[in-house]
């Protein structure tokens, strides 16, 4: 409980987010553009479903007389459904990824995008002969030329949205069709169109209305051209000052990490714990390769984990979860079986974007074990229908059959999968699959992730794509540090280890505090490291263990307990030997 007045940790957190919400109604109601800076389990999500809820009732008339629209950014197409789930059919906010919205503002200006393109060598195929293109499109998101359609790529569409924002004409339609812009996670957005919304219409106090929510310290996919803080005069500032997942002792941690977000605990009744374990007791030879210099050896390093897992497992309650973070998906992809995937498709595996890891994930794995363990339910689910699917002895013949031919198609490659579920028409095809599907056999050399074909993806064996699945489950043990961001569990362990030469916490975690200065020139590479660092430290609800499996210098050493103190850092061999009270 807390001291002050006798109001528990709860109520203190909750009457403060409140006040928090209550300062974004305002600033709605007044027009003003804002920025809610939600730092790590602040409720950002339930401060942005309280906006849209308070704009469904109150600017219904507005809106819809006019044919406007209320458009929400998010990032991942996961987080779009969540939003919709929330909102009436007719509604007139809009859920949406950048891509989506971007092509949407820009689609019906096709004599305009086939100037641009035509006129940019960057973004045209090679054999495009615009003399023939009739049409530009956007749908699987790879650039290609087939029956007078031009294909645009991903980034292709936010380009050409960059360039029609330059456009006077433009940005003044656009700005009577969406009045309001809600961007969720907008430290992740694509920093170019960010730009030019704060340069275009924040800066001169004209167009929409803008609403950013998310974390300048969680920004951790700069490669993606992210935009990380934003800050404007014209912006208001909202900072939201809770923590609803962490315990005390965690929240402690990262308000000394960060005093400028400081967070309150809505945890009572549990205290926390944070603790370092080193590997100072290993006396053996270390790893000399580049990538992973002084660390321990591979086999050292994943008999540890085990223990440390086993160790924690046995001294915390049964029905606690424990997520163990690692610095890179290729070390967790060799050990587990799936790195050809990922060299193809890298961010897609990250981010649980790629159109086949998530059919296979999400359709085909579950109907399989649905049909092989007789759980008619999970069938359900997984088609979901309402009615049972099979009510003939005809229909029960070709489940049967369908069993035994993606039992062996399993065994086989990717293509023999999808091969058997469009071949048996028993289960249906996401029209992104499909389309693909159609390209390996009729363009298999269109490129697919990051420099590999179609062909090379669906000819890979189906037991990489199960390897990466068992990996992505919720209730995997492991996952990638940049993997978990927007994720919690009850205990985290934290590895502090080399693996890529990007993420050197041990270099960089002690400038966060002042225990060493950031070197000149270094500033992008300090930040990279702190956002990663914040987001791993803030994930667990309950406990957190760093594991630091690299030597300690005496300004980590000196870093490290003054965050943790020194009776709470202990060698691998005393904490797995330690009595638990």
């Amino acid at each position: 409980m807390s001291k002050n007045c006798g109001f528990s940790n709860y109520d203190i957190a909750k009457a403060e987010a409140d006040k928090v919400d209550e300062q974004i109604v305002a600033a709605l109601k007044a027009g003003r553009s804002f920025r809610v800076e939600a730092g790590a389990g602040s409720g950002k999500t339930y401060s942005l479903n309280r906006v849209i809820e308070w704009i469904q009732a109150n600017k219904w008339n507005d809106y819809r007389r006019k044919k406007q629209n209320v458009i929400c950014i998010t990032y991942t197409n996961a987080a779009v459904d969540v939003i919709a789930e929330r909102l009436s059919q007719d509604s007139f906010i809009l859920p949406s990824t950048i891509h989506s919205f971007a092509w949407s503002a820009i689609k019906q200006y096709q004599s305009t995008l086939m100037s641009i393109i035509d006129n940019d060598e960057s973004l045209a195929t090679t054999e495009t002969d615009f003399s023939k293109v009739l049409e530009i499109r956007y749908t699987l998101g790879h650039r290609y030329v087939s029956q007078g359609v031009h294909y645009l790529h991903h980034n292709d569409v936010l380009k050409l949205f960059c360039t029609l924002l330059d456009n006077v004409k433009f940005r003044r339609v656009f700005s009577d069709k969406y009045p309001l812009i809600l961007i969720d996670e907008y430290q992740d957005s694509y920093k170019p169109i960010v730009t030019r919304f704060i340069n275009f219409f924040i800066a001169e106090g004209t167009g929409p209305q803008f609403g950013f929510f998310g974390d300048a310290w969680q920004t951790i996919y700069q490669t993606n051209n992210a935009c990380g803080a934003i800050e404007h005069t014209n912006l208001e500032e909202i900072k939201k000052g809770s923590n609803f997942r962490s315990s005390p002792r965690i929240v402690k941690l990262l308000n000394d990490i960060r005093p400028d977000l400081p967070q309150q605990s809505a945890i009572d009744n549990f205290e926390g714990e944070v603790v370092v374990v080193t590997c100072e007791d290993f006396s053996g030879i270390r790893r000399s390769d580049r990538t992973f210099k002084d660390d321990l050896p591979a086999e050292e390093l994943k008999s540890r984990l085990y223990q440390l897992s086993e160790c924690i497992k046995k001294n915390v309650p049964k029905d606690e979860n424990i997520k163990i973070l690692m610095i890179t998906h290729k070390v967790l992809a060799t050990q587990q079986g799936y790195e050809h995937l990922l060299a193809i498709i890298d961010d897609g595996l990250r981010d649980k974007q790629d159109p086949f890891l998530l059919f296979f994930m999400n359709t085909v794995e579950p109907i399989y074990e649905a049909l092989s363990t007789s759980n008619m339910q999970l069938l359900f689910d997984t088609l979901g229908i309402r009615r049972y699917p099979i009510t003939k002895k005809s229909e029960k013949m070709k489940w049967k059959e369908f069993e035994s031919q993606l039992k062996k198609a399993r065994e086989k490659k990717a293509i023999d999968v999808v091969n058997t579920i469009v071949e048996t028409k028993l289960v249906p095809v996401p029209s992104l699959v499909d389309g693909y599907y159609h390209l390996y056999y009729d363009a298999p050399d269109t490129i697919y992730g990051l420099d590999s074909t179609i062909r090379d993806v669906l000819d890979l064996d189906y037991s990489q794509f199960r390897a990466a699945i068992e990996f992505l489950y919720p209730e995997a043990e492991f996952s990638t540090e940049h993997g978990v961001k927007g994720e919690e569990y009850d205990n985290v362990v934290f590895v502090i280890g080399k693996g890529w030469n990007q993420y050197q916490f041990e270099t960089y975690a002690p400038m966060i505090t002042g225990h060493a200065p950031i070197p000149k020139g270094k500033q992008a590479s300090y930040e990279r490291n702190r956002n990663l660092f914040y987001v791993c430290c803030s994930r667990p609800k309950k406990r957190l263990i760093f594991f630091v499996t690299v030597p300690i210098d005496s300004i980590f050493k000196s870093f490290l307990v003054e965050l943790v103190g020194e009776q709470n850092i202990f060698t691998f061999s005393q904490y797995i030997e330690r009595k638990i009270d």
